[in-house]
């Protein structure tokens, strides 16, 4: 007889956290021309920055706001993350940190840390500054569970956001 066979998802490392990282949608084109200005603030594509992160390829699909957005999935190593530039309004980062998932965003969004994740909170939200050192920003350590996702709506171009990968 042979064993049956099951589709067990791989042992993660400790530490790890397996997050989707969705983002609008930001290029847009004029006849052969197009540009992304996403792409131009940080001087690169988004899926090349975060390449050895990816568990799989970007895909696309309808926000909770409507529009499309990109969605990364993301395995964060232990002490591996990344974080976003926004000059003086701090900046919006994300890393794993002994299997919690910590997220670094501008300091007046720290109700919107609380809100969206309640008891998820293992610490923070915490005041801080960013890496340039030139705004406040907050910093939360979460505890993902299952389907748990956290979305910042930003109208007709959708929405930022992370969620549990499955």
């Amino acid at each position: 007889m042979r064993p049956a066979v099951t589709n067990a998802a791989p042992a993660s490392p400790a530490g790890e956290v397996r997050v989707n990282l969705t983002m609008p949608i930001t290029r847009f084109g004029f006849g052969p021309f197009s540009v992304d200005p996403v792409e131009q603030l940080i001087g690169a594509k988004l899926a090349d920055l975060l390449e050895s992160l990816m568990t799989g390829p970007v895909y696309r699909r309808p926000s909770a706001a409507g529009p499309a957005v990109e969605v990364y999935p993301l395995a964060l190593p232990d002490g591996e993350g990344a974080t976003v530039p926004l000059g003086q309004f701090g900046e919006i980062g994300f890393a794993a940190e002994r299997g919690l998932l910590v997220l670094t965003v501008p300091w007046g969004m720290a109700s919107w840390l609380r809100q969206k994740f309640g008891d998820a909170l293992v610490r923070g939200p915490q005041e801080g500054l960013s890496l340039d050192g030139t705004a406040r920003v907050a910093t939360a350590w979460v505890r993902l569970r299952p389907g748990m996702r956290a979305s910042f709506a930003l109208g007709a171009l959708g929405e930022v956001g992370v969620e549990a990968a499955r």
